[in-house]
């Protein structure tokens, strides 16, 4: 058996890296980012290299991995430098003449008088009793062929699938080698291989000293991307570049993957995306798993039982389901390692190819599957394995049996806390069946029904726990339950309904002192929400007092927040995030408060990006996800994935912000207001991207009663402002105006509205392009109220600055508006008010003023990719006889340090301070994906292929480490 590092039931080592590994763990950042384009040259290289003296290759890689393809730009690569070559391969199986693989390389035709004479030997062999001679014979044969033809020039013999290769063949590839290591022919020897089957002969043969291996790895996101793009036409949308992560990143697979999608996917303005979501792309072909006969069948039967735990395993679980041993796994597990198609993470092994695990999995009949899914859940269950591993089983077999109610009933409170979303559905497919004889049983799995109802924010759970409340008798029950019920309301919006709960509940006698705290909390954040935040401010200051007397985490965090809440809508800011903080301090003390954490979290990372205080921001977010990821709080990451979204959009990581959304949109909650933010960000970012019809199938797709709830309606200006830009996009000016007259209604629920002032000062400038003055008039007016009300926040004040300098041209008080958007780190924002300058200081007859401001305007969208509002701004300034040229604008080199954006040189500078790529991602707050482009993007641009090689760079162009 071969040898290798199985971390997987061995256990991780300590990973310190320092120094020079260091260096290299940085290299191979890099070589991931390019890894095929490296290996293309280095590739080229060595055939170059080895012309005059010789060289051997291997070239290894796991089926469809592109062996073949690459080995055959080595032969074009040697054609091109006038060399000899020939190709030939080893057939799987092959019987008859022995050495018949080296001899169709050698000789690839039937006609050569060579050939036959090296035939007849063998056939002699053959028939010989003993067959050494006439095989040595034909050995020296070829050999002498091959020298001869190396006496002419320079030869490259490419055998591809060596891994066949039979002995005989074997032996004359391995003479040929040594001489061509020995430099005394200019021979070229090029083999290409899979994995397996694992022949000691063969690697033998690939170990032999002198020989050059280059392993071909999973192509990386931008080379899949690279690969669809050919297959489809069209650049793939990032839903589809995240589909087609089901390859593993194996080319052969990916065009598989292609071609059955085929039907599935609309290519709009350029753009191939889905015609539905990720998951309605019909499932990969049969064929994927006809591939796999180059395993054993006792490795494909433990694959195909490993498929039915899911793209992550153990080697115990698979262990518990076949009801063997672990030990006895070993060597069927070897195989499909070895063959990479299975990967070692440490912890767990997983499917390299998420396509593949669906195939064998969809391969098994259902009716096998759900019961082979029971069965997994008995043994997990009685292992005491994590309940959600055991849940996932239930789910996926069906109808559960009484034995599967008696389990949910057991394990349901160790269960909803980690997995929320399987709990749900497993207690109302327990309670569609029973036990309806049993009253306490079946109020047990309601009330856990209406927990999980509740961390996933589903409405449901209002119905639910009211009922409950009604039934209970025992006071402290009674309180609990009404705790969790003013929970649900203040979930849903229904702050009325959860204040008169909340009243009602503390008339009653209970003896929990936590209880009422908490209660007492509710009633000041219901109180502030509905519009009387003085009261709930008198109310919150004895509810602290209490709480810190009390010394208890959980409510001295809630008592906080209450005090924070209605110190916000007191429009006292800077008091609210210092309440906040404290609040944060106790619930770090207990893992009980670890949901009260989330949500104060969020709340500070909300209240600091008001502040224009990104570090802040980042540093809450960090610890928000972790934390919501640790303790699966599924509703909290909901919150954390939006807020971070939000931040990056503002950031200009548009492509971190549309991941964002697409994470929060995919977590099983039912939050009203999430699709406003998840519809709205993406129809934002789609329609400065100048992607029209997608950011209208954005907008379309947002649900009836969309704006139903107050949560939703507060997190509208997304929606307003796209469907402004789309009509605008679409020579409608009026119509933009009005899709942004709800931000001129007056209320106390309008004052909350996120980013309304900054939608004011677009309505002003649209209305003004309009004619209508009027509007713009109430614009600027709805502004300086809002500003005034907000004096605190920095945000309000800009886009009053705005709104008074579109409102009289003013370029002084536009200028001030820039310096602000600089200061305040928006680029989209700082891209406006630079426009919004060039415009006025046109109408001021300071043209080269204006050029320089559009100059500006333009060097920020195009580092957005805003290619609607480039296209904007140069015609609003034609308009006025402004163009950008070759006096206003330099044109951006090309290559060299100099074709830089200035979001890349940033990049490039910590890249040349040695920093990685989550170091860079962290301290630029950018998303690891985005900061991967833009070092692909500076390796091509600088024309150099390490991070070293950006460094030296660096250094030339004077810039300081």
């Amino acid at each position: 058996m071969a040898s290798f590092r199985w971390r997987g039931l061995t256990g991780g080592a300590a990973d310190v890296r320092v120094g020079r590994e260091a260096h290299r763990e940085v290299q191979r950042e890099v070589r991931r980012e390019v890894r095929r384009e490296l290996q293309r040259e280095e590739l080229r290289e060595w055939v170059r290299g080895s012309v005059r003296s010789g060289g051997v290759l291997v070239v290894e890689g796991e089926p469809g991995a592109g062996r073949t393809r690459f080995v055959r730009e080595a032969l074009a690569e040697a054609a091109a430098l006038g060399v000899t070559a020939r190709y030939g391969a080893a057939e799987a199986l092959a019987t008859g003449l022995p050495m018949r693989a080296v001899l169709d390389c050698v000789h690839p035709g039937n006609g050569s008088g060579e050939r036959a004479a090296v035939i007849a030997l063998l056939r002699e062999a053959e028939a010989a009793e003993r067959p050494g001679g006439a095989l040595l014979a034909a050995m020296d044969l070829l050999v002498a062929t091959v020298e001869g033809r190396c006496a002419r020039g320079p030869l490259l013999l490419v055998l591809d699938d060596l891994q066949w290769a039979d002995p005989q063949s074997l032996l004359v590839w391995r003479r040929l080698g040594r001489a061509a290591r020995a430099g005394r022919l200019p021979l070229l020897l090029a083999a290409a291989r899979r994995p397996l089957p694992r022949r000691p002969e063969v690697e033998r043969l690939c170990a032999e000293p002198g020989t050059r291996v280059l392993r071909l790895g999973p192509l990386s996101p931008a080379e899949a991307a690279e690969q669809l793009r050919e297959l489809l036409g069209a650049e793939p949308g990032p839903r589809l570049r995240e589909a087609a992560e089901r390859a593993g990143g194996n080319p052969r697979l990916l065009r598989d993957l292609a071609g059955q999608w085929a039907g599935a996917v609309r290519i709009s303005a350029g753009v191939a995306e889905p015609r539905a979501g990720r998951g309605d792309l019909p499932p990969p072909p049969a064929s994927v798993t006809r591939g796999l006969d180059y395993l054993s069948r006792a490795a494909c039967a433990c694959l195909r039982h490993a498929a039915l735990l899911g793209p992550r395993f153990t080697a115990r679980e698979l262990a518990l389901v076949q009801a063997r041993p672990v030990r006895e796994l070993l060597g069927e597990l070897e195989e499909p390692l070895l063959a990479g198609l299975l990967e070692d993470t440490g912890e767990q092994l997983r499917f390299r190819h998420p396509a593949l695990r669906q195939a064998l999995y969809l391969d098994t009949p259902a009716s096998v599957r759900a019961a082979l899914h029971q069965d997994a859940a008995r043994a997990f269950a009685a292992a005491g394995l994590d309940p959600a591993r055991t849940a996932e089983q239930l789910l996926a077999g069906g109808v559960p049996d009484a034995w599967a109610v008696g389990w949910l009933a057991e394990s349901a409170k160790e269960l909803l806390p980690v997995a929320p979303d399987a709990a749900a559905e497993l207690l109302e497919r327990a309670l569609e069946r029973g036990p309806r004889e049993d009253p306490r049983a079946r109020d047990a799995l309601e009330e856990n029904l209406a927990d999980a109802a509740l961390l996933l924010r589903r409405p449901e759970s209002v119905d639910l726990l009211d009922a409950l409340r009604a039934r209970a008798r025992d006071p402290d029950r009674r309180a609990a339950l009404a705790f969790k019920l003013v929970s649900a309301l203040m979930i849903q919006g229904d702050m009325e309904r959860c204040l008169a709960v909340t009243e009602r509940a503390l008339e009653e006698s209970f003896p929990s002192v936590s209880y009422r705290l908490r209660l007492e909390a509710c009633r000041v954040l219901a109180l502030a929400d509905l519009g009387r935040p003085r009261q709930a401010w008198e109310l919150a200051g004895p509810v602290v007092a209490q709480a810190a007397a009390l010394d208890d985490p959980l409510c001295g965090a809630e008592a906080q927040h209450a005090m924070a809440f209605a110190l916000f809508h007191l429009r006292r800011g800077r008091e609210s995030l210092r309440h906040i903080a404290e609040g944060i301090g106790y619930a770090r003390r207990s893992a009980e408060a670890d949901d009260m954490r989330l949500l104060l979290l969020a709340n500070q990372a909300e209240g600091h990006m008001s502040f224009d205080e990104p570090e802040v921001v980042a540093a809450a977010l960090a610890e928000a996800r972790e934390l919501a990821a640790r303790t699966r709080s599924t509703g909290r990451l909901v919150v954390t994935e939006t807020r971070l979204a939000e931040f990056r959009y503002r950031l200009g990581d548009w492509d971190g912000a549309l991941a964002g959304v697409a994470r929060a949109d995919g977590l099983p909650v039912s939050d009203g207001w999430l699709p406003v933010v998840v519809r709205g960000l993406r129809a934002l970012v789609l329609g400065h991207r100048d992607e029209r019809e997608r950011a209208g199938e954005e907008l379309a797709a947002l649900p009836e009663g969309a704006f139903a709830s107050a949560a939703a309606r507060r997190y509208a200006a997304h929606v307003l402002l796209a469907r402004a830009l789309l009509a605008e996009r679409d020579g409608r000016p009026e119509l933009a105006r009005d899709a942004l007259l709800p931000a001129l209604a007056a209320g106390p629920e309008e004052a909350t509205v996120h980013d309304r002032p900054w939608v004011l000062s677009e309505l002003v400038r649209l209305a003004l392009e309009c004619g209508d003055t009027a509007t713009a008039r109430a614009a600027v007016a709805a502004c300086a109220r809002a500003a005034a009300e907000l004096a605190e926040y920095p945000g309000p004040g800009l886009a009053l600055l705005r709104c008074r300098g579109l409102f009289a041209q003013d370029p002084e008080l536009l200028a001030r508006a820039v310096a602000r958007a600089g200061r305040g780190g928006w680029p989209l924002v700082l891209g406006h008010t630079l426009e919004d300058l060039a415009v006025a200081r046109a109408w001021h007859g300071d043209l080269a003023g204006a050029r320089e401001s559009l100059t500006r305007a333009v060097a920020a969208y195009e580092e957005l990719g805003a290619r609607w509002d480039v296209a904007r701004a140069d015609a609003r300034l034609r308009s006025l006889g402004v163009r950008r040229g070759s006096r206003s604008a330099r044109r951006r080199a090309s290559s060299g340090w100099e074709a830089l954006t200035p979001a890349e040189l940033k990049v490039a500078e910590l890249v040349a301070q040695g920093r990685s790529n989550p170091q860079i991602a962290r301290a630029l707050f950018l998303s690891p994906r985005t900061v991967q482009t833009h070092v692909s993007h500076i390796l091509a641009k600088l024309q150099v292929r390490t991070r070293a090689g950006v460094a030296a760079q660096a250094a030339q162009a004077g810039v300081r480490p």
